[in-house]
C-alpha cells in the first residue's frame, strides 16, 4: 500500500514537473528554453519522448544540428528555444530539453495537448452556424476566448437587424450568418504561467459580394466598354458549391424603357468546365460574350456601351435551399444635338446631356467647354444653349454628371463649326431671281390671254338691224 501511495505521488510530481503546452496540427507552437549562466558556452540539446538521441542540438563550437531520421518540422530560435512549424499528430507527447554548461546540467520538460476546432463544410447565407474548440485534458484549466473574423464589426454596421452571435464556454453559435462572418475564427486559450496558444478555423458563407447598386458610364470612343461586376463573396471552389445543391445560374436583362420585358442573356453550365453560355433568341438586347469561369468571378465583361445597355442586370445562383441574387442598374450619359455635331455660322444649336429617362433633383451637371459659361441655362441645366454660332464654338464640350458632391461620369461631343460656302448664297440668289422672273412671266401671260380672250368675246357678238326693200316691199329683221 505504502509502495503505491510512493509511486502515485512521484506520478503526480513527474507531472506537475511536466509544462502544458496546447497546439493545434498544422499550427505553430514554441517550446521555451530557461537561460542559464554562461549562457554563450551552453550545449542545448532537445529529446522526443524516450528518444536518446536528440532531435535537434545546439553546440557552441559546430552549431545547430538535426538528429537523423527525424520527421518533425523542428527548428531552434534565436535563443535556442524550439518551435515546430507546422505542428503534426506525432508530436503531440513529451519533449525535454536538456542543457550543459560546463559540469553544469539542467532539464525541463514539456507535453503538448491538443486544441481542435473541427471544420465545417460551406454555410450558406442565413444558415446556422456553430464552431467548437475541443481541449484535451490536462491538469491546467485554459480560459477559452473567441475572436470573430476582422470584418465583422465594420461588415455588421449595413445591417438593420444584426445576427445573433451567443458564446458558451468552447462554443459560439450565429443564428443567421451572413458574409461578415465568413474568415478567421480565433479560439484563444490562456493558461499557465501567461501561456497564451491560438487555434483557427475558416467559415467559408456561400453568398454573393456587394457591389454598387448603380454603374454610371458613357461612350466616350466606338470601343468603350462596361463591366458588370457579381463574385461570390468567399474563395469557394465549384466542387463545393455543386455539393451544397447548386441547381443553376443565369444573367438576365430588364430595359429601363420597358420594364416589363425581362429577357435571358446567360445561363450557367456546371461541369468540368463551368462556363456562362449565351441564351439563344436575344437580338437586339446588349451583346453579351460567353466565357470560361476560372474563379468566383461571374461578371458580364467587356459589354459595348451604347444606349442599349441601359437597364438593370441580374445575376442570379439557385440553390436547393435558396436562390443568391444581385442586382445591378446600368446607366448611359450622352451629349446630343438634334442637328448632329456640324453646322455653320449663324445658326442656333442645343446640346442636352441625359440619362434617357428624367432626371432626379439630386443630380446635377456641369459643362465644360471654352465658353459654355456664357451660354449656361439655369431653368434647364441639361441643356446648353448656343443662339448663333461662330467658328470660335468649335471644340470638346463635357458634360459631367454629379451626384451628392460626386462625379458619376462624363460625356462628351465635338462640334464642328464652318463658314457657309459663298457660291451656296449665289445659288440662293440665282434661284430666287429665277423663280421671281418665271411668277412675274406667268402673271403677264394669264393677263395677256384673259385680255384676247375679251376682245375674241366682243367680236364674235351677233348684230341685227330692221330695214325696208322699196323693191320687194317685205318687211321682217335681216342679218347684217
Amino acid at each position: 500500500m505504502m509502495l503505491c501511495w510512493i509511486l502515485i505521488s512521484l506520478f503526480v510530481g513527474f507531472l506537475k514537473a511536466q509544462e502544458v503546452i496546447y497546439a493545434q496540427v498544422g499550427g505553430i507552437v514554441t517550446l521555451p528554453r530557461d537561460k542559464v549562466e554562461k549562457d554563450v558556452s551552453v550545449y542545448v540539446n532537445w529529446f522526443r519522448g524516450s528518444d536518446t538521441s536528440p532531435t535537434i542540438m545546439r553546440n557552441p563550437q559546430s552549431g545547430i544540428q538535426k538528429g537523423k531520421d527525424t520527421k518533425t518540422y523542428a527548428s531552434l530560435l534565436d535563443d535556442y528555444s524550439l518551435q515546430i512549424s507546422p505542428v503534426q499528430d506525432s508530436d503531440f507527447e513529451i519533449w525535454r530539453c536538456v542543457q550543459h554548461v560546463l559540469a553544469l546540467s539542467s532539464e525541463k520538460t514539456y507535453k503538448l495537448y491538443h486544441v481542435t476546432i473541427p471544420k465545417v463544410p460551406a454555410v450558406m447565407v442565413g444558415a446556422f452556424l456553430s464552431l467548437e474548440c475541443k481541449v484535451e485534458s490536462s491538469s491546467v484549466v485554459p480560459k477559452v476566448t473567441w475572436i470573430p473574423p476582422e470584418n465583422l464589426k465594420t461588415c455588421n454596421e449595413i445591417y438593420e437587424t444584426k445576427p445573433v452571435v451567443k458564446y458558451t464556454n468552447e462554443k459560439v453559435t450565429v443564428s443567421s450568418v451572413s458574409r461578415c462572418h465568413s474568415g478567421v475564427w480565433t479560439c484563444k486559450l490562456e493558461y499557465g504561467n501567461k501561456r497564451e496558444t491560438k487555434a483557427t478555423t475558416t467559415v467559408s458563407v456561400i453568398d454573393l459580394s456587394p457591389f454598387p447598386d448603380t454603374i454610371y458610364t458613357s461612350s466616350l470612343f466606338s470601343s468603350s466598354t462596361v463591366s458588370i461586376p457579381c463574385s461570390l463573396s468567399s474563395m469557394i471552389p465549384w466542387s463545393v458549391l455543386n455539393e451544397t445543391g447548386l441547381v443553376s445560374g443565369s444573367w438576365s436583362f430588364t430595359p429601363l424603357s420597358d420594364p416589363k420585358s425581362r429577357k435571358t442573356l446567360l445561363s450557367l453550365s456546371v461541369g468540368p468546365v463551368v462556363r456562362w453560355d449565351i441564351v439563344k433568341g436575344t437580338d437586339g438586347i446588349p451583346s453579351v460574350e460567353g466565357r470560361e469561369l476560372k474563379n468566383q468571378d461571374l461578371s458580364i465583361h467587356n459589354l459595348p456601351v451604347s444606349e442599349k445597355v441601359r437597364g438593370v442586370y441580374t445575376c442570379s445562383l439557385t440553390f436547393k435551399s435558396k436562390t443568391l441574387t444581385r442586382n445591378v442598374k446600368v446607366e448611359v450619359l450622352k451629349v446630343f444635338s438634334p442637328g448632329g455635331s456640324r453646322f455653320f455660322e449663324g445658326q442656333s444649336v442645343n446640346l442636352t446631356c441625359t440619362l434617357g429617362h428624367q432626371n432626379t433633383s439630386d443630380f446635377k451637371v456641369k459643362w465644360n467647354c471654352s465658353s459654355c459659361s456664357s451660354f449656361y441655362n439655369h431653368l434647364h441645366p441639361f441643356t446648353l444653349s448656343i443662339p448663333e454660332v461662330k467658328l470660335k464654338h468649335s471644340g470638346k464640350y463635357t458634360c459631367e454628371l454629379w451626384k451628392n458632391e460626386k462625379k458619376l461620369t462624363f460625356a462628351v461631343l465635338s462640334l464642328k463649326i464652318e463658314k457657309a460656302p459663298v457660291d451656296i448664297w449665289l445659288l440662293v440668289a440665282i434661284i430666287g431671281g429665277v423663280v421671281g422672273f418665271i411668277l412675274l412671266l406667268v402673271v403677264i401671260i394669264i393677263c395677256i390671254r384673259r385680255h384676247r380672250q375679251m376682245m375674241m368675246y366682243r367680236r364674235r357678238k351677233t348684230k341685227f338691224c330692221c330695214c325696208k326693200n322699196p323693191q320687194q316691199n317685205q318687211k321682217g329683221f335681216y342679218k347684217t
